[in-house]
């Protein structure tokens, strides 16, 4: 086994592409083929599953194999760096699955303004659901996720990164001005036709657990209509087929713009925290190391 052997199988594992991991390491997609198959003969297991020629994916050999792999690389990189007293500048390409609101209204910024520090790192960002996001950092296919919900799980590593908070939301000169600034009371949301998002959306489940407490459920609404997008609910509500309640960060365009209004559920507490999530087992490269320490406000 060696650097480059590794070096090869991580490539292919982070691009899932052979070509392309030839591509990055300057050699023929045959040379990355005979490196990998020369490592899996040396372990005694298949780190690939090739059965889509295109799009590689790890065994769960590979997938245990990955954190080894990745650590051993991350040793090497920091004697390099203590021995020539130098930090290398952080390259690489990080994988991130995000909700909704987190991955569209709040991650943007944040990418830009990492970038200014560190233009090496690359992103690969994918918007799911927060269950969606969440299998994927278990299943090792995103290095780290941002998610509006803690769903418990031993595995899951949660760190709060900012807040956000629910708003009751109808077509602009639906509430009196009144409501606009004390609120609507949750026993009166029931009086709408509610245009709600699909099951594993934290904005839904957060809803649906605060207005539990009060001894409502969705069966309670006098109608809804399931979106499985949130720019559709906020299109369906600009055009009057219902109300909604939706992030506060995901309507202001809407409400700038003279669209949609929007008041506080006044008797339901609606904040909630956005976080990172990531697997505690996950052995991270030094691109993804870096944007998570950025993240939460530990980089340096």
């Amino acid at each position: 086994m060696d650097f480059e052997q590794i070096r090869a199988f991580l490539n292919v594992a982070t691009l899932r592409s052979f070509s392309e991991a030839g591509e990055k390491m300057f050699i023929s997609q045959p040379s990355v083929s005979i490196r990998i198959k020369a490592l899996e003969e040396e372990l005694g297991v298949t780190l690939f599953d090739r059965s889509k020629a295109r799009e590689p994916s790890l065994t769960d050999a590979g997938r245990i194999f990955l954190d080894y792999a990745q650590a051993i690389l991350n040793l090497q990189d920091q004697c390099r760096e203590k021995l020539s007293g130098k930090r290398k500048e952080a390259v690489g390409l990080i994988y991130i699955g995000a909700s909704t609101v987190p991955g569209t209204y709040f991650l943007p910024g944040m990418l830009s303004a990492f970038k200014k520090i560190c233009p090496g790192i690359t992103f690969n960002i994918n918007i799911l659901d927060t269950s969606a996001v969440l299998e994927g950092v278990l299943n090792y296919s995103f290095d780290l996720g941002f998610v509006g919900l803690v769903k418990q799980d031993e595995r899951l590593i949660y760190r709060p990164i900012g807040e956000d908070q629910l708003v009751f939301c109808v077509k602009k000169g639906f509430l009196k001005d009144k409501l606009i600034a004390d609120g609507i009371a949750a026993e009166e949301l029931v009086n709408y036709h509610l245009i709600l998002r699909e099951k594993g959306s934290a904005t839904r489940q957060l809803l649906e657990n605060k207005i539990n407490e009060k001894g409502l459920s969705l069966d309670s609404f006098c109608g809804i209509t399931y979106y499985n997008s949130l720019e559709g609910i906020k299109q369906a509500v600009k055009n009057g087929l219902g109300a909604t309640v939706l992030s506060n960060l995901s309507i202001q365009d809407m409400i700038k713009a003279g669209e949609v209004e929007a008041c506080p559920v006044k008797n339901l507490n609606l904040k909630r925290s956005l976080y990172l999530v990531f697997h505690h087992s996950r052995v991270l490269g030094d691109a993804a190391l870096q944007f998570k320490k950025f993240s939460t406000g530990k980089f340096a």
